[in-house]
């Protein structure tokens, strides 16, 4: 197995285009990359406050209380009280917004999948063979930025 240094340039290239190409898939006039990565992330994550929410994302706290709003007039997300502590708020996904996201992921697993049927003999089997490796990997990468975002 080759040193991770030695693969990883190419790999991160493949990953960038890759990600390029399913930000694409997006309709136009759909939702900025910032909103679906948030409704993404809360998704994932579950409910949080707004000020947990833009250290996570790397942006203000005035720029995700905008986000938020938008969000919540468009019925993506809700703001509801914090089950731990009745006085403090969290964001939640409201069913609209996890069946936006669902949908999302639909769309774009289909148009994976039709690049996967157009691809060389063995390389759909080898990438879900990589599978479990790559869902570690962004495991990884979530609990490093959770560590920065703490730090």
């Amino acid at each position: 197995m080759p040193a991770a240094t030695e693969f990883s340039a190419d790999f991160s290239a493949a990953l960038e285009d890759l990600l390029s190409w399913a930000r694409r898939l997006a309709p136009p006039g759909d939702l900025s990359l910032a909103s679906t990565t948030l409704l993404a992330r809360l998704a994932r994550d579950g409910g949080s406050g707004v000020s947990a929410l833009a250290a996570a994302e790397g942006v203000s706290q005035p720029a995700m209380s905008q986000m938020v709003a938008r969000l919540e007039r468009d019925g993506l997300v809700a703001r509801t009280a914090h089950p731990q502590d009745g006085r403090a708020l969290v964001v939640v996904l409201t069913d609209a917004g996890r069946e936006l996201v669902g949908a999302r992921r639909a769309a774009r697993a289909a148009a994976l999948a039709d690049l996967l049927d157009a691809s060389p003999v063995g390389d759909a089997e080898a990438l879900a063979a990589a599978t479990p490796a790559l869902l570690r990997l962004a495991q990884a990468a979530t609990s490093r930025r959770r560590e920065l975002a703490h730090a």
